[in-house]
């Protein structure tokens, strides 16, 4: 049994999806970090940020507890969440006919051991429709994801190329943490 320090349906459905028992316990992070740094570090500083306010609060009352977070980097900008309809429509025409990025980064504690990890899943996408895009940003179904993105949903039909999983661009590499759990 892990604690998904999360409150994301996507983590949830994926841990679900490969038969990891786990309880969610969600905290209103702060996210907010230096966009200037590099994507990878970036993503490692927000999951590292994450656990020291979990911990902050909880102190040990959890163990084995893991930590995620995902930002998606196009055209050299690095895209969190969106904060309204304008600016996911911003960060997703970024994506439209470009190669775009999700680094995930992950953070497992336990009594004995830490472990971090950083998977990268990369798509090269087709110019998107403008209505369909219009579509997508109307429904909603962009909040809470990074760089308003959902690889599962609207982005999925504009895939040219790819690398990584797609559980890693959903948020939670699960395949390489099956193997730490």
């Amino acid at each position: 049994m892990i604690v998904l320090a999360s409150s994301s349906a996507s983590r949830a459905m994926i841990l679900r999806e490969y038969g990891v028992e786990f309880i969610q316990v969600s905290l209103d992070y702060d996210e907010e970090f230096d966009t200037n740094l590099p994507p990878a570090k970036y993503a490692m500083s927000i999951v590292n940020n994450k656990a020291k306010q979990f911990f902050d609060k909880f102190k040990n009352q959890y163990e084995r507890v893991l930590f995620a977070d995902s930002s998606v980097a196009a055209c050299g900008k690095i895209l969190g969440k969106a904060t309204d309809e304008a600016h996911a429509r911003y960060m997703l025409e970024l994506q439209s006919g470009n190669l775009t990025s999700v680094y995930t980064a992950m953070k497992f504690i336990s009594s004995n051991i830490s472990i971090d990890m950083l998977s990268i899943a990369s798509y090269k996408f087709a110019k998107f429709n403008s209505s369909h895009l219009d579509e997508y940003i109307a429904s909603g179904l962009w909040k809470d994801k990074a760089g308003a993105m959902m690889i599962e949903g609207f982005n999925k039909i504009y895939i040219e190329q790819e690398s990584g999983n797609k559980p890693t661009a959903m948020g939670l590499d699960i395949i390489n943490l099956k193997a730490f759990l």
